[in-house]
Parts: structure tokens; C-alpha cells; sequence
């Protein structure tokens, strides 16, 4: 048989060992600039996660620094210009509070003002007392100054007195914001408020709300 010597294979050209040098380098610095985005992504990321906590928490803050905290309580005396009982309205937090909506009933029954209240206790009697609108009014903070709404003041003693023995027959709500629209709910005798998202007067039987 003939038989024929191997074909050589072609050498390696000084060209194609560059260009696969070049190849190389190139995805190499593809792979660099892959994982240089992904770093900087990863910090753009973290840093508007950062910001928004920064943010969360500068609103916080804000919202701390006016928030409102109402109480509702009352008094009688003997003597001096406070003789008689008196129901007060004092805000004892940092910020003004806007009053929204007031409801107030005795044992159990939806009163509108002061007078249905004279008169569910006294009949026809008439009744000396100062009183003072609740509704609509913004109660600035008492931080720097006594700021209240004296809301009643009952000047005859007996009916004073008859008026405090019933305290227990009442129940008043009423409802507030902060200049931020946060809103609570500040009940007779009770220390602490309620949140709530909102005051939704219309729902309800506003106390005074005509006077």
C-alpha cells in the first residue's frame, strides 16, 4: 500500500495568540464593569433606603414636636372666683389642637348643648353659668402658658353640687387633630387618648355645633 507522510499542522501565527489576548482582556473588563455596576447599584440601593429611614424618622420627629394632648376635667369649690363646679379643656402636649367633633350624653341619651343639659338635671329651673363653645376651636399647647376652655361654670352651689354628684352619669368625646392631621380621641376622666385616622363628624351629633 502507499502510504503518505502526515500533513503538517499550520503554526500558530503571532496574530491569533494577540487576539485571543485581546478577547481575553476584553471580557475581563466586561466582567469588571458587570460587577462595577452591581456594586454601584447595590449602593444606590442601600443609600435611598438609608434616606428614606433618614426622612421616616425627621417626620417623626416633626410630628412629635407639635403633637397635641387633650384632657378633659372637673373641679368644685367653696370659695374664690372658681366657687361653684367647673368643667375644663387643657391641652397638655406641644402642639395646638384643632377640635374636630364633640359628643356629650347623660346616661346614655345624645345632648346638643348646655341647655338640654340644664335641663335634663334641673327641669325648668334657671341656671346661672358661664359657658364656653368646644367645637371649632384650636386649643394652643400649654407649654409656655395656662391655655383652657373653661367649658362650664355652674355659680349656684346646690346646683353645683348636683351637677359634680352626676358626673358619673356623663360621657364626653371629643375628637382632635395636630397641624399634621394626626387625630385622637380624648374621653371625661380618661388619661389616655385614642388614635384614630380620622374625625368623621358627620357621623355623629355634634355637641354645640349650633351655638
Amino acid at each position: 500500500m502507499e502510504q503518505h507522510d502526515p500533513v503538517p499542522m499550520p503554526a500558530a501565527q503571532p496574530g491569533d495568540s494577540l487576539a485571543r489576548k485581546r478577547s481575553w482582556i476584553a471580557e475581563l473588563n466586561s466582567s469588571i464593569a458587570l460587577l462595577i455596576s452591581l456594586v454601584a447599584l447595590s449602593l444606590g440601593a442601600y443609600q435611598a433606603r438609608l434616606m428614606n429611614e433618614q426622612t421616616r424618622l425627621m417626620q417623626s420627629q416633626s410630628r412629635a414636636s407639635v403633637w397635641p394632648y387633650l384632657s378633659i376635667g372637673y373641679s368644685i369649690n367653696d370659695i374664690g372666683e372658681k366657687r361653684g363646679c367647673t368643667w375644663e379643656i387643657d391641652n397638655d402636649g406641644v402642639g395646638p389642637a384643632r377640635i374636630e367633633s364633640v359628643t356629650l350624653s347623660l346616661d346614655g341619651k345624645v345632648l346638643r348643648d348646655w341647655q338640654e343639659v340644664f335641663h335634663a338635671l334641673f327641669g325648668d329651673a334657671q341656671v346661672p353659668a358661664t359657658y364656653s363653645q368646644i367645637y371649632g376651636k384650636v386649643l394652643p399647647p400649654n407649654t409656655n402658658r395656662q391655655t383652657t376652655i373653661e367649658a362650664l361654670h355652674l355659680t349656684d352651689m346646690e346646683q353645683a353640687k348636683a351637677f359634680f354628684r352626676a358626673q358619673d352619669r356623663f360621657d364626653m368625646t371629643i375628637c382632635y387633630c395636630s397641624v399634621y392631621d394626626d387625630c385622637w380621641i380624648a374621653r371625661r376622666q380618661q388619661a389616655e387618648v385614642q388614635t384614630v385616622a380620622t374625625c368623621d363628624a358627620a357621623t355623629t351629633v355634634q355637641f354645640e355645633k349650633q351655638l
